[in-house]
């Protein structure tokens, strides 16, 4: 069978979308009781509307952590008593490349919640606009630290927090990944942040056959303007058309209810979850949405 030509999966499903809609519509009270998230890198943009819907769909509690200069001015506090003022917020500094930090802030978790039910990494490294190799050893390294060693650490230290969760089925992973580690060439093209983002996406496929209980995924939130792609060309970064609610809005649709069958896989926030859930039989069957080796 010939590669589909469509190598980055646009078009998985045939209608797409570009903000939330009805199908992902995020309900007040969606989510059960004693629900607690924890979100590992935000402090704006598609990260604080993760932690909105969360907040509208009636989470109990929601760990932050980001780096207290973007604490000091993140506009999630106030945004969240607004939403729902019954959400609890820990919001805390961290470096999530430091293997101390981050177990400093899981253990404040853990004292001050117990669980978690899900784990949001979303801290992210772009990097200078640039072609191939061109970037500076430091943003090469940087963009591996953030991207891949940060989830790792999150992982690792939270891991105890998940499998605490009441629900009987166990916690959820997700890792906000991007559509721009499928690309290996082309203008614009990010080394390290592709090659970084495609090792998200392995580390959640094989956490997904280790640790089979919970459910894990890898999504791509959408082209969003967002403040970390604004060193891209301003023709570029003015034609995104994504929502940044439109990630949050799919991330509650996917963990309020266990669809196992999506665990361990790339998944696009731009796919319409209808055509998406028709697809089940054929995902598990041909093993789709997973990185393969093409022989």
């Amino acid at each position: 069978m010939a590669p589909n030509a469509d190598i980055m999966g646009v078009r998985f499903t045939a209608t797409t979308h570009h903000a939330p809609y009805s199908a992902i519509s995020v309900l007040s009270g969606s989510l059960p009781s004693h629900f607690n998230v924890c979100i590992v890198g935000t402090s704006r943009d598609i990260g604080a509307n993760i932690a909105y819907s969360f907040a509208t769909a009636g989470a109990t509690a929601i760990g932050i952590c980001a780096p207290q200069a973007e604490i000091d001015v993140s506009p999630i506090p106030s945004k969240l008593r607004d939403i729902n003022n019954s959400v609890r917020l820990i919001y805390l500094p961290c470096d999530v490349t430091i293997a101390a930090e981050v177990e400093a802030f899981a253990s404040k978790i853990q004292e001050a919640l117990g669980h978690i039910d899900v784990l949001v990494y979303n801290a992210g490294y772009f990097g200078p606009w640039e072609t191939r190799t061109t970037s500076t050893p430091n943003d090469f390294s940087t963009a591996m630290d953030v991207n891949c060693k940060g989830l790792y650490l999150s992982t690792h230290f939270m891991l105890p927090l998940l499998k605490r969760s009441p629900r009987a089925s166990g916690g959820a992973i997700i890792s906000i990944c991007s559509i721009g580690m499928h690309a290996t060439g082309g203008p614009g093209v990010n080394t390290a942040y592709g090659i970084s983002k495609l090792a998200q996406c392995r580390f959640i496929e094989m956490l997904a056959a280790t640790e089979p209980e919970l459910f894990t995924a890898a999504i791509h939130p959408g082209n969003v303007k967002t403040e970390m792609g604004k060193v891209t060309p301003k023709h570029i970064f003015d034609a995104l058309p994504d929502d940044p609610s439109l990630c949050g809005s799919f991330i509650i649709w996917l963990v309020k209810e266990r669809r196992m069958w999506l665990s361990g896989r790339y998944i696009s926030a731009n796919w319409d979850v209808d055509e998406l859930a028709s697809k089940e039989a054929q995902i598990v069957q041909e093993d789709k949405l997973k990185m393969r080796m093409v022989w």
